[in-house]
């Protein structure tokens, strides 16, 4: 599961895009935070340098936060939604989501792959493919994973693995669709070639086991 992360939430007395540019312009971000507790939303600034070094390591949708407030008190936080610039790719603005301890939060807990290279599907000539890159779940704040790891090392030709397949913490109830496939080896697709006399005929797909379709 992912650790705890500390960050320092400042007041935030005046809104707006160019009071938001001033502070991004002295290295701050404009946020919000939202819960229980603070059901209008309160707004806040953070530095913008803390957040981004620990976004480098870790999935921003399962961070999880131990936010100094402006008066001093310390709340438990998901990021609920990072906006970006989208030629930059910098921070725009955060939505923090206030956790309750003992409470279960919903949350979308990227898939990850592992041992893809020894995925025995793939080495008998199939073609790996992602269907879903997360999974939704229900689950107390100190079991937040970091991420789904879904183990490929034994998929087979033809073969998927669904969501409720996955290891899930103790405290997780599965949200998502229990039969949605997260991941498959499709069996390979290439072009038929073109008998003699018939070029500009119509294109045929076939499957050929143990040979890929050439992009």
């Amino acid at each position: 599961m992912s650790n705890f992360v500390s960050l320092n939430l400042e007041s935030r007395e005046t809104t707006g895009k160019e009071t938001n540019k001033k502070l991004r312009k002295i290295g701050y971000l404009p946020a919000v935070f939202y819960g229980h507790d603070y059901p209008e939303g309160l707004p806040v600034k953070l530095e913008e340098r803390p957040l981004t070094m620990q976004l480098r390591h870790s999935h921003w949708e399962t961070l999880r936060i131990d936010a100094t407030m402006p008066d001093g008190k310390m709340e438990m936080a998901l990021i609920r939604d990072l906006q970006r610039d989208p030629l930059t790719d910098h921070i725009l603005h955060v939505d923090f989501y206030q956790m309750i301890k003992g409470q279960k939060v919903r949350i979308a807990v990227p898939v990850v792959l592992v041992n893809k290279e020894s995925c025995v599907g793939v080495k008998a000539g199939g073609v790996l493919e992602v269907v879903a890159r997360e999974v939704e779940i229900e689950v107390l704040p100190r079991e937040i994973p970091d991420a789904i790891e879904v183990d490929v090392a034994q998929l087979q030709l033809g073969k998927s693995i669904s969501a409720k397949q996955c290891a899930l913490p103790e405290s997780a109830s599965l949200l998502t669709d229990p039969n949605e496939v997260l991941v498959l080896v499709a069996e390979p697709r290439v072009e038929a070639e073109a008998a003699p006399g018939t070029a500009g005929s119509m294109e045929v797909e076939v499957v050929q086991k143990g040979k890929a379709k050439e992009e």
